[in-house]
């Protein structure tokens, strides 16, 4: 019989260390266990994530701290992985204590209010057929010829992202921000390109190669400013290109909600994996 509140103690984190999720890591291939998120762990974290709810760094960051606390694999670090995996082990772990699961929207069709929640099992299901693939885009004007590479981009490749955000942005007002974080929701599609080469068009010369993924951000924002716009903002450019192959395939792990009066479809976003990024 346990008498004390120590002895009470250990044996709830030796359960703890018995209770886990097994989650599949998309990236290597790898399955790691998960212990459960306890009430003392989820309590630290809404509050800091409702106390700095303009701090995409912080809040990002933290939650990489505790998904690596909660790792039972020996070497675990989520920074290594990519950003498609620390969503899904988001969803796997603690979505249901961090994450809202239920969303009230309206039929367009017969004006019904409907209550949706999210099926975090199936969404995780799906993301388990998924393979993550590394694609080729490539762009030529009259003078230069572009080939890019791109993959879903490491969770390190992100913080460092979000961090130089918070940093160039730090003093802005309210108003600013919002602009602000609707012109870095464009630029985060720019962490999907993993390489790029460039060359000249009818040039035997080798071409020019940057490897994004070991570059800081600052330096990847200074390098992709000098390229022409049509690369990124045109009916096929690198914005389409990362949503249709990327973007919509981790959010078409999420079954689309339909109206529980009329069984139409609400094509609109409701959760989703925008939740977690």
């Amino acid at each position: 019989m346990i008498q004390d509140k120590s002895q009470l103690l250990n044996a709830f984190k030796a359960e703890f260390a018995s209770s886990v999720n097994n989650v599949l890591i998309n990236s290597t291939g790898e399955r790691v266990n998960f212990r459960e998120v306890s009430v003392f762990e989820q309590k630290s974290l809404s509050k800091m994530m409702i106390q700095n709810e303009n701090r995409k760094d912080i809040v990002y960051d933290a939650q990489c701290a505790l998904i690596n606390k909660l790792a039972l694999n020996e070497g675990f670090d989520v920074y290594a992985l990519t950003e498609f995996d620390r969503i899904k082990i988001l969803m796997e772990v603690y979505q249901s204590n961090f994450f809202k699961n239920k969303t009230e929207f309206k039929c367009k069709e017969c004006g019904c209010q409907n209550q949706y929640e999210l099926d975090f099992s199936k969404a995780v299901e799906n993301m388990d057929k998924i393979k993550l693939e590394e694609l080729e885009y490539e762009y030529s004007d009259k003078v230069r010829s572009f080939k890019f590479r791109f993959a879903y981009p490491l969770v390190k490749t992100v913080s460092g992202f979000y961090r130089f955000y918070a940093g160039k942005y730090r003093n802005v007002n309210q108003k600013e921000r919002q602009v602000l974080d609707n012109m870095g929701n464009i630029e985060y599609i720019n962490l999907f390109i993993k390489s790029v080469e460039v060359s000249h068009v009818g040039s035997e010369a080798e071409p020019l190669r940057a490897d994004f993924a070991s570059m800081k951000y600052a330096d990847i924002e200074e390098l992709l400013a000098m390229f022409p716009q049509d690369i990124f903002y045109n009916e096929n450019g690198i914005i389409n290109f990362v949503t249709k192959n990327y973007l919509e395939k981790l959010n078409g792990a999420f079954e689309k909600p339909t109206c529980q009066h009329c069984g139409a479809v609400y094509d609109e976003s409701v959760g989703g994996a925008g939740d977690f990024l």
